[in-house]
This record gives C-alpha cells, structure tokens and sequence, in this order.
C-alpha cells in the first residue's frame, strides 16, 4: 500500500522546506518566506486540531445552555446563543457566569492552541 501524507503532513513539510530555503533568498524577499512558512504551520495547526476544537466547543457551549449539542445548529449558533445569555443584565445568575467564564477560557486555550501556541499560561483569573 501506498504511503499518502495527510494534509496537515504535508503542510508541516511545506514549512520546513521554507525554513531550509530562507537563507538562499534575498534579503528583500525573506520576510516574504517567513510568513509562508508560518502560515503553513498554522494551517497545518488548524487541520490537525481545528475540528476536534469545533466540535468539543460545540459540546460545551451546549452543556452550560443545558442544551443537546444535536439542537444547534453549528458552533455559530452556540456563541450566539451564549452571548445572548449573558446579555441578559437583570439575570444575576452568579453560578451561570462563572460556569461561562470557565467555558470561554478552555475555548480561548484551545484556539490559541491553534493560532499562537505557547501562549495558553495564563491562569483564567
């Protein structure tokens, strides 16, 4: 059977043959390779963890709006619901905020995960 790379694979090797190359371009237009390269890794960060991300985001946004995930409609539809939750001023449900903080934390962690890893530290409080 023949070996087929997956697309993340072979975006991650596309970034590297960019960093291989990044001294044998000119100056002018390194600058050019860098963001190639980077952009590679990042879509490549996104195939490898972009789904799993949505659909677990998906399930937890339900979970805090005591919703099946199978109702909405998409993660869209989950963000909006959320946010008109918390719009609500006159709710005062304490536990309900924290719950959500907690949510939009892990979310904000793994999309960084995605966008700028190495920057998910920071303690949420």
């Amino acid at each position: 059977m023949q070996y087929r790379p997956d697309a993340a694979t072979l975006l991650s090797a596309v970034a590297a043959v960019l960093d291989d190359v990044l001294a044998d371009v000119p100056p002018a237009k390194q600058h050019q390779v860098r963001v190639a390269a980077h952009l590679s890794r990042l879509v490549e960060r996104e195939v490898r963890l972009g789904g799993s991300a949505t659909v677990d985001e998906c399930a937890a946004l339900a979970e805090l709006l005591g919703m099946d995930a199978a109702d909405l409609a998409d993660v869209a539809d989950a963000s909006e619901r959320l946010a008109a939750r918390l719009r609500e001023l006159d709710d005062g449900d304490v536990e309900f905020d924290r719950r959500a903080w907690e949510v939009l934390v892990d979310v904000m962690r793994r999309d960084l995960d995605i966008a700028k890893p190495g920057h998910t530290d920071w303690g949420g409080r």
